[in-house]
């Protein structure tokens, strides 16, 4: 088991370092694709300026910027990509640090971008499609919180540069000399035939772009659709990176939980074992003191018989046959209430004080049952447990049966009669191990028993027994399963009742323990 429990483990730990790098390694896949995208992009640029016989850098800051672009996202690449292969583990350190430097590098030139661009619609596209692509980098390579902080910053951004812009865009297909000129034209009235042709020229040309939809575009719907467009993008990715980072921060945690419990469930079988080697122990205890069979032959004028089946590994069900010297004999049956190793230590404590209170002694049934209840009553409070039993004291002497304490009924068949008769205890007694001391509320009963006739004790183990449909086996099943095996030997009676018992329960398992006690009066 504990070869199998390591075993166990080890697949465990197996699984947790697989899904633990999956999880590291999430990020560092994502970068190094944003890394290429970068790097690639800016070849073809370059290349396409040197191709297009146009300068390669239009000013100082491309001079100075591209290159360093260049070379972070070129770094990162190459150390992630060395990462992945298990390579330059001494530099796992530099891995947040280059993630952190590329994506700052790709936010600051999507900010640039909206602000330095001449051309106006050129510059908002290129800013939302940008910023919407950084938004989902950042909350992916990074976390959440800084896309948070990003989406934030694009929306002040796009509000400070449609307010240093202007409120639409100027017309279309013009330069910006042009533009300027027409304005010149535009604000002021013609105070001469030539400004009057200048003037209806600007003003015709200004019809005409409206008539053929070339108007100025008001910049705020650019902006309006920007917010929204990045709001579509943020929510999902903002979302969508919790889940995932609390799926792969939870899966290590639960393949913690998983080990412990693991640790937990082996610890739990060894502790089963032992528990379950203690019951059977207590069970072979509690068999070893139940009366043998072969004592049942020794009997002189009583035929015997008699089985407990347990309802769990240790039973709470009671029952003893005392032989005296002078031939009589004292039977004991009792129940204690629910059933397990607690109440199978209260019943060998009865066993133990009724034959200590019975065996060869003066004592009448009434003082017995008082002195039983008083040693139980101590004993069971020691336990600090709250348990109580039944219990029924009979005594044979030639012929006659004197019985004492509270059970279940007696069952009685005459040789003489076709049906058993029941006798009933409920008023003998209380119920043992209640109350200090009730010998105030102890009575004696009697009944002959003639040569042929037959006793039946038994507890509620076997009159309540459940058919599939919750329906008990009942007294009056043990009554008539007597009345049909009468013939028989008492051992072979008791083996026929409890058979008809388990047919009848069918395929369900016994609620409780089953005792049945057979006493055949021969001579």
């Amino acid at each position: 088991m504990a070869k199998e429990a390591r075993k166990n483990k080890g697949v465990l730990q197996e699984a947790s370092t697989l899904l633990q790098n999956t999880y590291k390694n999430t990020k560092k896949e994502i970068l190094i694709s944003v890394n290429l995208a970068v790097i690639v992009v800016l070849v073809l640029h370059i290349f396409i300026r040197v191709l297009s016989a146009e300068q390669v850098f239009y000013s100082i800051v491309d001079a100075i910027s591209l290159p360093i672009i260049f070379l972070i996202h070129t770094s990162s690449f190459y150390v992630h990509l060395r990462l992945l292969r298990g390579n330059l583990s001494h530099l796992e350190w530099l891995s947040p640090v280059l993630a952190w430097v590329s994506v700052i590098i790709l936010q600051l030139l999507v900010i640039f971008s909206l602000h330095f661009s001449l051309n106006t619609a050129h510059s908002f596209i290129l800013n939302f499609t940008l910023a919407t692509v950084v938004i989902y980098i950042t909350g992916t390579v990074l976390n959440r919180n800084a896309a948070l902080i990003w989406f934030v910053v694009c929306i002040v951004n796009t509000f400070v540069a449609f307010q240093n812009r202007g409120t639409s865009f100027e017309y279309h297909l013009m330069t910006s000399k042009e533009i300027q000129e027409m304005k010149q034209i535009l604000k002021k009235l013609p105070t001469n035939p030539q400004e009057k042709s200048r003037y209806d020229r600007a003003k015709s040309h200004e019809k005409d772009a409206y008539k053929e939809k070339l108007q100025p575009y008001p910049i705020k719907d650019y902006l309006y659709v920007g917010v929204v467009f990045f709001l579509l993008a943020f929510l999902p990715m903002f979302f969508q990176a919790s889940f995932i980072g609390q799926i792969l921060k939870t899966i290590p945690e639960a393949i913690q939980k998983i080990e412990l419990a693991e640790d937990e469930k082996t610890l739990l079988k060894k502790e089963n074992v032992r528990m379950s080697m203690e019951l059977d122990i207590a069970k072979q205890i509690q068999q070893m003191v139940l009366p043998r069979e072969e004592e049942f032959t020794t009997f002189k004028g009583l035929e015997i018989g008699a089985r407990m089946d347990t309802a769990t590994e240790v039973g709470g069900d009671f029952y003893e046959v005392l032989p005296q010297k002078d031939g009589s004999i004292y039977f004991g049956i009792g129940d204690v209430t629910e059933h397990g190793l607690n109440s199978g230590v209260v019943m060998l404590m009865t066993q133990a004080a009724f034959r200590a209170t019975l065996d060869n002694s003066d004592i009448d049934l009434t003082s017995a049952l008082n002195q039983i209840n008083s040693i139980l009553r101590q004993n069971i409070s020691r336990m600090k447990d709250q348990r109580d039993l039944t219990l029924s004291l009979l005594y044979y002497k030639n012929g006659t049966v004197t019985m004492t304490g509270q059970h279940e009924t007696v069952i009685l068949l005459r040789k003489k009669e076709d049906f058993a008769e029941q006798i009933d205890t409920m008023d003998l007694s209380l119920y043992i191990g209640l109350i200090d001391d009730f010998s105030d509320n102890v009575q004696e009963s009697n009944f002959d028993m003639e040569v042929g006739d037959i006793m039946l004790l038994y507890t509620d183990g076997a009159s309540g027994a459940l058919n599939r449909h919750k329906r008990e086996f009942g007294i009056q099943g043990l009554m008539q399963s007597l009345e049909r095996h009468r013939e028989s030997s008492s051992q072979q009676i008791v083996s026929n009742i409890i058979d008809e018992i388990y047919d009848y329960m069918g395929s369900h398992e016994p609620l409780d323990d089953i005792t049945i006690v057979i006493v055949k009066r021969t001579e």
